[in-house]
């Protein structure tokens, strides 16, 4: 690690779950992220995800079905390294790896979203 801001940013000082279906990442430099895990699982980094997500919308594929709920709760966290987190869902699938970077770049919140905040 440099210890420049950029490190700061995307180093997580905490996460913990808020609920079945709520992470909260409070990071370096102070920013707190809250993701839905039906967030981060469409978001996931793999390579079949990421195929998935190119795909033509109108296509269906009844071959692959929309994780349930069950699959979404809570899944299991794996530290990757210094870097990054591998997510275990409840339906098997285990081949994203978050890096701390990708994270923090997804944050859903109005600020990281660019979002104009109401300034009253």
């Amino acid at each position: 690690m440099t210890g420049n801001a950029a490190d700061t940013a995307t180093a997580p000082e905490q996460a913990q779950w808020l609920s079945p279906t709520e992470l909260q990442v409070v990071w370096g430099d102070g920013h707190e992220s809250r993701y839905m895990t039906d967030f981060l699982r469409e978001a996931c980094p793999c390579a079949f995800c990421k195929t998935e997500r190119r795909r033509d919308p109108r296509e269906i594929d009844l071959l692959q079905p929309k994780p349930t709920a069950a699959a979404l709760a809570s899944p299991d966290v794996e530290l990757v390294g210094r870097y990054a987190v591998r997510l275990r869902w409840g339906d098997g699938h285990d081949t994203g790896i978050y890096s701390f970077e990708y994270l923090r770049s997804i944050c859903p919140c109005p600020i990281c979203q660019g979002v104009p905040q109401d300034t009253r």
